[in-house]
């Protein structure tokens, strides 16, 4: 028979084991739970990559449609600057387009009658 001396050791034995299968399950339930973790991360951290990416396109479409307006201001000055010193030679008593009326007058330029 086992002495008394080795069925303390098998019971301690015993014990020590079912110590460590239970700190290894909570193990493994922890590194589940921090994959899980890693791969929702890695989610956001790609949908935010493509969330910067599109703000930095829509930037460049904003910068894009400013110079764009900024080049059409300056061509519609320089023809309402045209359209103002212009010699209209024989015609400068013709009356002018009510467009171009309308046009010169939100540009807050009063056209002379």
């Amino acid at each position: 028979m086992i002495s008394r001396l080795g069925s303390y050791a098998l019971i301690a034995a015993l014990v020590a084991c079912l110590g460590l299968a239970a700190a290894l399950w909570w193990q493994a339930g922890d590194l589940q739970r921090l994959e899980d973790e890693n791969a929702r991360l890695t989610r956001n951290a790609n949908v935010m990559r493509g969330q910067i990416e599109q703000a930095r396109q829509s930037a460049a479409v904003a910068a894009a449609h400013a110079q764009r307006e900024r080049r059409l201001n300056v061509e519609a000055s320089k023809t309402i600057e045209a359209i103002q010193t212009m010699k209209l030679g024989d015609c400068a008593d013709a009356p002018l387009d009510p467009a171009l009326i309308d046009l010169l007058s939100r540009r807050d330029v009063r056209p002379e009658d």
